[in-house]
């Protein structure tokens, strides 16, 4: 790789300090840490619709966060369309035996039955019907699963149809981590990759791992959201909260490497600064790849064993700009957005 050479005498080279280090080959290890905000998990998530237009006439959980076992009521309804669909099914058990055929009866009593349950009326519920013969004007509603209600809509008194999300039920041990992933880091990150976790106001570390990378990326803040499924109860963390999170990547492939303090980044151009000999210099337009601690990856522009200054180089650069020795557009080679920055944010 040929670039203008300049020479610079060894007393200036001293009076600005002038450092170099060798281009070497090895592989990075990226270390990744990010902050995450802890949310309900969706898929363990069940929301609340009533199957008939009503009146809440009484609420047993009394505010959100509440935690509920399957089967505990929730909330009682007067709905005139169940109080119909009651009244019918009884007529319906009066007049069964002119129905005709065994048969038919069963399969009249079936569609009655049917048409209660797609009200929200439970095999308990109609069971009591029949063997009381009674219309019940006001029937509860209950929890389908165990958890804590993480949303509560309605109120005594409210009227309720069934478009309505009247309350959510969220799992009990179901959180995801929701991480904000710089953009640069996004073709790091992988389904399956260790996440370590902890919290500034609670004490312990948790683990969990990447379950799904979002495809796009926020263009306020240039992050990609990556989930995080995490085995704890919002009573050990509260859900909402900002969460220290540690992602482990993989090593990169190996490639040359220099210190970050050789580098000179400008708006369209990445170079360096390479000693050829005791008092020749050269800059050199460079590729980067990956910054990982104090360590840049080269991946073009430079050969293994070139020696590059570290420090003094923006003195050289702008002796080079001075003599009209720096390289050509032509010859710049960007780095991509994603692959510039610092190892830990």
């Amino acid at each position: 790789m040929t670039s203008p050479l300049f020479e610079i005498p060894a007393a200036q080279q001293q009076a600005i300090g002038v450092t170099t280090t060798s281009a070497t080959r090895k592989s990075l290890k990226p270390e990744l840490s990010v902050q995450g905000k802890l949310q309900w998990a969706e898929n363990e998530q069940t929301h609340i619709h009533p199957r008939a237009k009503g009146w809440v006439e009484k609420l047993y959980v009394d505010v959100e966060g509440e935690a509920v076992n399957k089967g505990d009521p929730l909330y009682q309804v007067y709905a005139p369309d169940l109080v119909v669909a009651q009244d019918d099914y009884l007529q319906l058990l009066d007049s069964l035996q002119q129905v005709g055929s065994a048969e038919k009866q069963t399969s009249f009593k079936n569609r009655g039955r049917k048409r209660l349950k797609l009200l929200g009326m439970t095999d308990e519920q109609i069971e009591r019907l029949e063997r009381t013969k009674e219309t019940r004007y006001t029937v509860d509603y209950f929890a389908p699963q165990s958890g804590f209600v993480s949303a509560l809509n309605i109120q005594e008194g409210m009227y309720i149809v069934p478009e309505q999300s009247v309350m959510t039920i969220s799992g009990e041990q179901s959180l995801w981590l929701m991480l904000d992933i710089p953009q640069r880091y996004s073709a790091l990150i992988k389904s399956g990759q260790m996440v370590h976790v902890a919290s500034n106001t609670v004490q312990g570390h948790w683990m969990g791992h990447v379950d799904y990378v979002y495809p796009e990326i926020d263009e306020a803040s240039q992050t990609l959201r990556a989930r995080v499924p995490l085995s704890v109860s919002s009573d050990t963390l509260a859900v909402g909260s900002w969460l220290n999170a540690h992602v482990e990547l993989p090593k990169l492939p190996a490639t040359l490497v220099v210190p970050v303090s050789s580098l000179i980044q400008v708006a369209k151009q990445n170079r360096v600064v390479v000693k050829s000999s005791d008092h020749e210099f050269a800059v050199r337009a460079v590729k980067v790849g990956q910054m990982v601690g104090d360590e840049v990856q080269i991946l073009s522009g430079l050969d293994a064993g070139e020696e590059v200054v570290t420090n003094g180089q923006f003195m050289l650069d702008s002796e080079a700009s001075l003599r009209g020795l720096l390289p050509e557009q032509s010859a710049v080679m960007p780095m991509n957005q994603h692959q510039h920055g610092g190892a830990h944010d």
